[in-house]
């Protein structure tokens, strides 16, 4: 049975989160107006709960998967 794999991309959308959130603060530094306000009000403070929720909901699918995968080789 193919062993499942959902850690490498969790890991890459972590890594790409927190690129996302170095760049932003890096941008504030210059950026720093309505416009830029509210395109992290209306994007950014709504997109990273929603992306840590999802990484928290792989990392429990992934240990479900592997028990599966466990329980079937058995």
């Amino acid at each position: 049975m193919k062993s499942t794999d959902l850690q490498s991309g969790a890991g890459r959308i972590r890594r790409a989160l927190e690129h996302l959130e170095l760049a932003w603060a890096e941008a504030t530094q210059e950026w720093n107006d309505e416009a830029s306000r509210a395109f992290q009000e209306h994007h950014l403070e709504p997109m990273i709960p929603v992306v840590k929720i999802s990484l928290d909901a792989i990392g429990r699918m992934d240990s479900l998967l592997r028990e599966a995968q466990r329980d079937c080789e058995k």
